[in-house]
């Protein structure tokens, strides 16, 4: 366990994956509000003191949130994602086809309280071939219309971005902060730094792959995630010393990125760039708040 010297933060997770993938709401069981118990306990004894869940399918979040409200762990949740149909997204949340569907989803999703709105913008960085990515969803427009309507609700926007065209469309569209930003360039660390959103860069998933085991299924994916690991690193180690808000988030969840383990994992990565835990205790209070 680690020796707790600043509050703890985690600005990206998502409770509702690893075991639950694939859960709808209605498949919410007695067993999955156990296991929610146990995973409070899990950040706790990580010391662990705030988590942003960054939503799924099954909602999974908002099940969490009740829980933690009689213990010390402070959890954030928009309880589930929005993204274009036909697009990345489908195991985050609810699939959006145009702007009147997407405004009228994201009323709907008001009614349970979420504490904010996650818009899937991009896909996921390619395996693969090193610096593709999924295509941009929603357009300028739509994610820009979007997000207003959720600032208007008094409700801020965390938005899934990679590739510098998608990023640069959340940064001008409004977005609060930029989760992920695979393949960020230096025209997008200037306008967040000048517009102060905040970056959470989620090294640990291809950090994590370029370190597994041969015996993990992964092991043919450690020489691209390797790459990626190290462009990350650089980008994020340029935008500190730019004055870019930068924010701890593991993205827990994702593959080898255990809930509670991955928090620890993305604090060290992000101290390995230059970060203090203080910046970072600064800035995920920032975020948890917003």
């Amino acid at each position: 366990m680690r020796k707790q010297k600043i509050m703890l933060i985690d600005c990206h997770v998502h409770c509702g994956l690893g075991q639950f993938r694939g859960l709808r709401p209605f498949d919410i069981d007695d067993l999955a509000v156990e296991t929610m118990k146990d995973l409070v306990q899990v950040y706790q004894n990580k010391g662990v003191q705030a988590i942003r869940d960054g939503g799924d399918g099954s909602g999974m979040g908002i099940i969490l949130r009740d829980i933690s409200k009689d213990s010390d762990l402070i959890v954030k949740t928009p309880i589930r994602a929005f993204y274009k149909k036909g697009h990345y997204g489908d195991f985050l949340g609810d699939s959006v086809d145009n702007l009147n569907d997407g405004i009228e989803k994201m009323n709907r999703l008001i009614k349970q309280k979420p504490d904010f709105i996650k818009i899937i913008l991009t896909g996921i960085m390619s395996f693969t071939t090193l610096g593709a990515s999924g295509p941009v969803g929603f357009s300028k427009s739509e994610c820009s219309e979007m997000i207003d309507h959720a600032h208007q609700k008094g409700l801020s926007v965390m938005v899934h971005a990679n590739t510098p065209e998608g990023i640069m469309i959340a940064l001008t569209a409004g977005a609060d902060t930029i989760e992920h930003g695979y393949g960020i360039n230096d025209d997008c660390l200037h306008v967040m730094r000048e517009s102060s959103v905040v970056w959470v860069p989620t090294l640990a998933p291809f950090a994590n792959i370029a370190r597994c085991e041969d015996a993990s299924p992964m092991k043919k994916y450690q020489k691209v995630s390797e790459a990626y690991f190290r462009q990350h690193q650089l980008m994020v180690k340029k935008a500190d010393a730019m004055g870019v808000n930068i924010a701890l988030g593991s993205d827990s969840g994702a593959t080898l990125v255990p809930l509670g383990q991955g928090t620890l994992d993305e604090l060290g990565y992000l101290l390995d760039c230059g970060l203090t835990e203080e910046k970072l205790e600064s800035i995920g209070k920032r975020v948890i708040d917003l």
